[in-house]
């Protein structure tokens, strides 16, 4: 009976109970980012199962490694009729392109169900602020990183600094499901994040096309970490507001990111030339 409350719960769940309603947002965007191959993909063939309460399908498709990302697409999966899942390109190196463009479809961006291209300079991240007039801002944005247990962090502050940039993007500090439970670092790894300070952690085992035999406390462990995600949401809609302002922070906060890195990038090239710039 637990597992179907949980799943009641996240089927049933509007934007409309808050105090405020739903303030102008229209739907919950669940935004999956994070490195290539960390099983961002079958997160959500996962979550669909489970809450569909359904055979396994592959609506979305595996990356067969971290170095040969499936997900080149930015693509949204309908999980219920006012929870959408997106599937972001996911980093490789993590590069400061790469952290630019995580930046520009957390905050909406990018369109959806398009190609995502590597930002390359200033002039593409103006580009994509002014053509994000076109798209509809109106979603509820949730942070999702997911990150195999498999992979011990080498590089804990780099990850810590985008979890904070993901929190200033969105108003929430990103939910981290690590994935691959049956890791043998799995301990190692849920304490680096704990380190980070990362609150909201889960740890589960995804559904695959190779293994989706279903199991009771396999269910609910993929529904409770769900749960608790929409949990959040909630919490935060007892808050007043403002969508529009929101969109404007998002636009603000991309373009000093961006003016940052190409100041970076002239300080570096004018290193290389031996010239001192003082900024």
């Amino acid at each position: 009976m637990e597992s179907q409350a949980m799943r009641d719960y996240i089927r049933q769940y509007t934007l409309d109970g808050g105090p405020h309603g739903h303030q102008g947002y229209s739907k919950v965007l669940l935004q999956l980012f994070g490195y290539t191959g960390h099983g961002k993909s079958s997160l959500i063939n996962t979550w669909k199962c489970v809450v569909d309460d359904g055979p396994y399908v592959a609506h979305a498709k595996v990356a067969g490694s971290e170095e040969k990302p499936e997900t080149m697409i930015r693509r949204d999966y309908p999980l219920t009729d006012h929870i959408l899942v997106v599937d972001n390109r996911g980093c490789v190196k993590m590069n400061k392109y790469e952290i630019g463009a995580i930046y520009a479809q957390l905050g909406n961006f990018m369109a959806l169900n398009e190609e995502v291209k590597w930002q390359v300079g200033y002039s593409d991240t103006i580009d994509a602020v002014l053509n994000s007039d076109v798209l509809d801002q109106s979603h509820f944005i949730v942070p999702v990183l997911v990150y195999s247990a498999n992979t011990v962090p080498t590089n804990p502050e780099e990850i810590k600094e985008i979890l904070k940039a993901a929190r200033d993007i969105t108003g929430l500090f990103p939910t981290v499901v690590l994935t691959h439970e049956c890791s043998e670092h799995l301990s190692k790894v849920k304490e680096i994040f704990r380190r980070m300070e990362v609150k909201n952690l889960h740890s589960l085992e995804n559904y695959t096309g190779e293994d989706h035999k279903k199991t009771r406390g396999k269910h609910e462990t993929i529904l409770r970490c769900l749960q608790e995600i929409i949990k959040d949401v909630e919490f935060r809609m007892l808050e007043k507001l403002d969508p529009m302002n929101e969109k404007i922070e998002r636009k603000r906060f991309l373009l000093e990111y961006a003016h940052k890195r190409e100041l970076e990038k002239l300080q570096e090239k004018d290193k290389g030339k031996g010239v001192c710039i003082i900024l």
